[in-house]
């Protein structure tokens, strides 16, 4: 059977921190939490048959803020998934919680029901940091979070730092590093901050005290080599993991793997196609009620993707990965030589130490991995689709 991941958007949050540019809306009552789960059981079963042959061996509960959903609400949600799709008996099951919006017997719960790997939204363990951001929580609540999950007997424990921050220092940068290790996560995200327009910090970008350009590409290359003497390896961009620890679910991202997404701004690849839906949380739980009939349509963009996009598709995303592009499986999946295609377009990153060759194939440096958005660009973007054009 073909393996499908899931992905289920949860746009609930206490409040919209300073950097976010994800879809998310605050301050939703209990009501307007019930309607959107019924919304997201009826997506979900739409998808019942169409899903047959396959076998889902990820779910990925993200958002928003996911633990802001009451147990009866969590309960829902996975009773359905278990019911419309068939799960693999190892199916990774992670959730996003944020610290301070969960306790041991809530943590207790989501585990009995089949949740197995937790990613905190921790983003630093400064409290300074904290309040710029906008976050809700403080240190403490990270630790304690931290302490509630071992309690609950997860162990796959996942935290995103970001770095870049403002006033942020490397030194400030390796102590959230120490500490993460010192709690014995498994996993950690590392994002470098983007300013996104339309957020708090794009309105005040210009007085926001942020690392240059130098410091923080010194930030990057010293956190990835502090992390693996911790015992972390790279295996993408921004995540590093413990021994078979890496997140299942985004390795299905990157390896150009088929998964379908459930609510407002969620993406899917299925069937050859990427589609996506709008970000309106009233217009996607119209969508699924019987007595409403929306005037407007819930895809936002639809696109059939051609064979030489697919290949283009895969070369980008898999370079995102330390292990990069392997030959003999890009030969065996397209029928085609990468050599043939890319060597050339290549060769100037290889000259300039940004791409090597592997044992398999062709991988980013380290310095590559950097700056692979531009290489990227370069090498495949003409190539792309892009959404929507044919929507």
């Amino acid at each position: 059977m073909k393996g499908l991941g899931l992905y289920i958007h949860i746009p609930f949050c206490l409040s919209k921190c300073n950097y976010c540019d994800f879809y998310s809306i605050a301050g939703a009552d209990e009501e307007k939490k019930d309607r959107y789960v019924s919304a997201l059981v009826k997506h979900m079963q739409e998808y019942k048959i169409q899903t047959k042959n396959y076998i889902v061996t990820s779910v990925y509960i993200g958002g928003g803020t996911p633990s802001l959903l009451s147990d009866a609400q969590i309960k829902t949600v996975m009773k359905e998934v278990k019911k419309n799709f068939r799960l693999s008996s190892r199916c990774e099951i992670s959730m996003e919680v944020n610290p301070g919006t969960v306790n041991e017997s809530k943590l207790k719960t989501m585990r009995k029901l089949g949740i197995n790997r937790l990613s905190i939204g921790a983003q630093s363990f400064d409290d300074d940091d904290l309040k710029k951001c906008g976050r809700r929580h403080n240190s403490e609540d990270i630790y304690s979070c931290i302490t509630a999950a071992r309690k609950a007997k997860f162990e796959n424990v996942s935290i995103d730092l970001i770095y870049g921050l403002p006033d942020q220092t490397k030194e400030k940068l390796f102590e959230n590093i120490n500490t993460a290790v010192s709690l014995n996560v498994d996993h950690i995200s590392l994002y470098g901050l983007k300013i996104e327009e339309g957020t708090p910090f794009w309105y005040n970008r210009h007085d926001l005290n942020l690392p240059d350009e130098d410091s923080e590409c010194e930030m990057y290359f010293e956190t990835a080599e502090l992390l693996k003497y911790f015992g972390f390896r790279q295996y993408e961009i921004s995540n590093f993991s413990k021994r078979f620890k890496a997140c299942r679910h985004n390795l299905r991202y990157w390896n150009c793997d088929e998964y379908i997404g459930f609510g407002p701004a969620a993406h899917s690849y299925f069937g050859g196609k990427r589609f996506s839906f709008k970000r309106n949380i009233n217009l996607y739980i119209d969508s699924f009620d019987e007595t409403k009939r929306p005037s407007e349509t819930l895809i936002d963009e639809y696109v059939d993707i051609p064979p030489q996009a697919r290949i283009a598709e895969y070369v980008m995303l898999r370079f995102r990965l330390c292990d990069g592009v392997n030959l003999a499986k890009f030969k065996k999946r397209f029928g085609r030589s990468f050599e043939s295609l890319y060597y050339e377009k290549m060769w100037p990153y290889i000259n300039s130490g940004h791409i090597e060759k592997t044992k398999t194939g062709y991988a980013f440096t380290p310095k590559g991995m950097y700056v692979s958005n531009y290489i990227l660009a370069r090498m495949v973007g003409e190539e792309l689709v892009i959404p929507g054009s044919n929507s």
